[in-house]
């Protein structure tokens, strides 16, 4: 779902953000034809997408790396800042009781730990408190969203869709997820790769977990998380750099996640999410398994109704309605959906002129147990669309 150098075979692991694995595609391309089960599930806007400057190709990285030795970090004392912390201590010691790690590699870990002042501030721990949004709408919310997403990266993502092929296939051939939204996924959630993060997500977990106390537990599961994961595929938990919540590698998945729902799609021996080929078969397996993805359904359908603020029901993506029941309050399908005839999530848009109402499936769900916000879940599906049409267009 946004490392410094300590040894260089696994500093080009992770330090790179932009490091992306290059795929070499067989000779022999495997038309799956299954690839695109179902068409655009509404009339799409076409959008032309600006110029993409392709940069330079960054350098492959390698499949395999040496494990980081994990007993090369020790200390007979806790030091950083939080050496005097109670809470962090006690942290320490349900790990080393639950999880039978070493507790001076803990406190080696945790003597590297700065306190990371951006994250508690963007979380208003810290620093001047930012006031909440108002509740009340103001028109143009959708649209001024929408526009950090188009059009720039339909082109990107068709271009990424192209070069990835042969992992998208492979993803589509064993969860059944289509192509287009894992490739919407990534460009969402950190522009194909551009930007990951440059936090170091221990820092940021670990300054999170002992002061933010409305969402400690949250964070220190996380947490606990990093540790484990960097324990099971020896990696440096020092180094690994992301967002300022904890996310990390090209789809942003967090710790806990991470561990659930992160595959091998290389076969390298390793799951680097700073890959395109983890990174893809990592969404799709998210999806298959926390979001319950059915490939035999669509995803969302535009609908017409009379007027242009919408007022009928209460919407949002843990909505659950018949289409009966919104059909007698005037709303008009824009196809027949494909058949599709079970309960429908309302979603609703904010335009500049008028709301903007969608249908959504439990396919649209699932992406919402990515991110749960409306926005985000029909940024993904617009620009999945928006990407597929240029994809196909162009074959």
């Amino acid at each position: 779902m946004r490392y410094t150098k300590i040894v260089p075979l696994i500093a080009s692991l992770f330090a790179l953000n932009g490091c992306i694995q290059k795929v070499e595609e067989p000779k022999k391309q495997i038309v799956v034809r299954e690839h695109i089960p179902i068409a655009p599930t509404y009339p799409i806007e076409v959008i032309e997408e600006t110029p993409v400057v392709v940069e330079a190709t960054p350098s492959a990285l390698p499949a395999h790396t040496p494990p980081f030795p994990l007993q090369t970090i020790q200390s007979q004392y806790l030091g950083g800042s939080y050496s005097n912390s109670y809470k962090l201590k006690q942290f320490i010691n349900e790990m080393v009781q639950k999880h039978h790690f070493s507790r001076s590699y803990l406190q080696g870990v945790f003597s590297s730990v700065n306190r990371d002042v951006k994250a508690l501030t963007k979380y208003n721990v810290i620093g001047k408190r930012t006031k909440p949004m108002a509740k009340h709408t103001t028109p143009g919310e959708w649209d001024r969203y929408r526009k950090d997403f188009f059009p720039d990266r339909i082109g990107k993502g068709v271009k990424f869709w192209k070069e990835n092929k042969f992992y998208l296939d492979k993803a589509y051939r064993e969860y059944r997820v289509a192509p287009e939204y894992i490739v919407a996924i990534i460009g969402v959630e950190t522009n194909f790769g551009s930007y990951t993060g440059n936090h170091k997500i221990l820092d940021a977990l670990t300054s999170l977990s002992l002061e933010y106390r409305k969402r400690s537990k949250f964070f220190t599961t996380q947490l606990e998380n990093l540790l484990l994961l960097t324990r099971e595929q020896k990696l440096d938990p020092r180094a690994i750099l992301g967002s300022y919540g904890g996310a990390f590698g090209l789809a942003q998945f967090m710790p806990d996640s991470f561990r659930q729902y992160t595959v091998d799609h290389d076969g390298s021996g390793q799951i680097n999410l700073f890959t395109k080929a983890d990174a893809i078969g990592s969404v799709a397996n998210f999806f298959r398994e926390k979001g319950g993805w059915n490939p035999n359904i669509p995803v969302a359908m535009r609908v017409n109704y009379n007027g242009t603020r919408f007022h009928g029901a209460k919407a949002g993506y843990k909505t659950e309605y018949p289409q009966t029941q919104m059909r007698s309050l005037g709303m008009t399908p824009t196809s027949n959906f494909y058949g599709y005839r079970g309960s429908v999530m309302l979603v609703k848009l904010n335009r500049y002129t008028k709301d903007e109402m969608w249908w959504g499936t439990p396919n649209l769900y699932a992406i919402a147990r990515y991110n749960p916000r409306e926005h985000y879940i029909m940024a993904v599906h617009q620009l999945a669309q928006a990407i597929r049409m240029n994809y196909y267009r162009r074959r």
